[in-house]
């Protein structure tokens, strides 16, 4: 579901960017508003992907027989 949004959020930042490109000068405060706003929501939510990521590698338990790996066993 992150991953949806995420793509989302670039999806509306990419028609902002070109709207902005396209509108007046008058209108580009607001365009550029809303492109300020929708890169804060992108970087809070990879933020917290990023953190939820480095969460799950504490949870995982560390490899504790490590010399077992190359004994022969017939």
């Amino acid at each position: 579901m992150l991953l949806y949004q995420l793509t989302q959020w670039f999806e509306e930042r990419t028609t902002l960017q070109q709207a902005l490109q396209r509108e007046p000068a008058e209108s580009a405060g607001e365009i550029h508003q809303k492109i300020q706003e929708v890169e804060q929501q992108l970087y809070s939510h990879a933020e917290r992907w990023k953190n939820a990521i480095e969460e799950a590698s504490y949870l995982q338990f560390p490899y504790e027989d490590p010399h077992m790996d190359d004994d022969m066993v017939l």
